[in-house]
């Protein structure tokens, strides 16, 4: 038993995907952390859809020889850079409700073009384009996980270098604009940066999972944690524990390690919504006794003073 769990872990194919496990939390706890901030955990799955149509767009340009040379991934950048210039620009004034919209005309324009697209492309291509929906974290290659790291360590080194404006950004958009920060600037390359990730991460495991991942976990933490540094502290572990065992049980009982991932991470909010309801309730009612104490000693107080004077 021990020996072939050895030999397991000592395949590439186990390796590969403990290395993205691994990126993809770290991806999570930077992009999913701001965006949820900000409002937009809607993006996640409009920039991951998007990334359809651009690899719908791609295949088409290959197999209709117009460009040959124009690799899948191209267009799913290229579509995802589009969503995210659309959403920062219904979204410079600072209103979440314009960019959501604007989401939400996105999604549908990029899920329309993959869908007429498909109609041109040979059949046996067309799943190709649906791996970018569904995805297996068990199936990376070398440069899935090139691309996952780079990802990862570009969004870090943006996280470092702009911590402080991102999160001034994502929680008072109108009032950095009035302290002359200039926040557009930095509203494009937080969305900009976050689009790109979203979509190295879905070309690798999926827009399934990667909306799971990036969105639940951060929906949770934000719940619970008292800072940003807490946040996506959390939304790593919470990312990462999701997704080892989304690999635990692809192994133990043959389910799908995207789908586990996503129910746990998924479930992780649902939990946050329950602690922070008790702890809502304890601290009502310790700040009722508080309240309570406090008009006690004023009524023994105040009966001191009627009781002196009456003498």
């Amino acid at each position: 038993m021990i020996e072939e769990l050895l030999q397991l872990l000592s395949s590439g194919l186990v390796i590969r995907a403990l290395i993205g496990v691994i990126l993809i939390a770290l991806v999570a706890s930077t992009s999913g952390t701001f965006l949820v901030f900000r409002g937009l955990s809607f993006m996640t799955s409009g920039v991951a859809h998007a990334a359809l149509g651009g690899a719908a767009l791609g295949l088409f340009l290959q197999y209709s020889g117009i460009a040959p040379w124009f690799d899948p991934i191209l267009g799913a950048l290229l579509f995802s850079v589009f969503v995210a210039v659309v959403t920062g620009y219904a979204g410079e004034s600072g209103i979440s409700e314009k960019m959501e919209v604007a989401i939400g005309v996105s999604f549908a324009l990029s899920m329309s073009i993959a869908v007429f697209l498909m109609y041109y492309i040979p059949p046996t291509q067309v799943p190709q384009i649906w791996g970018y929906l569904i995805g297996d974290i068990l199936l990376l290659d070398n440069l899935d996980i090139i691309l996952l790291a780079g990802t990862a360590v570009f969004l870090i080194l943006i996280t470092l270098l702009f911590h402080k404006e991102f999160v001034y950004v994502s929680v008072d958009m109108e009032g950095s604009l009035a302290h002359g920060l200039n926040a557009r600037a930095y509203h494009y390359l937080m969305l900009i940066a976050s689009a790109l990730a979203i979509a190295f991460a879905t070309k690798a495991v999926g827009a399934i999972l990667v909306y799971a991942i990036l969105v639940a976990p951060a929906a949770a933490s934000n719940e619970l944690a008292r800072s940003v540094r807490g946040v996506m502290v959390s939304v790593f572990v919470i990312a990462l524990l999701s997704e080892l065992a989304g690999l635990g049980a692809s192994f133990s009982v043959h389910a799908s390690p995207s789908a586990v991932a996503g129910i746990l991470a998924a479930l992780s909010y649902v939990v946050a919504m329950q602690v922070k309801k008790m702890r809502e309730r304890v601290d009502g009612e310790a700040i009722e006794k508080l309240i309570a104490a406090e008009a006690s000693e004023e009524d023994i107080e105040s009966f001191d003073i009627d009781s002196a004077h009456s003498h």
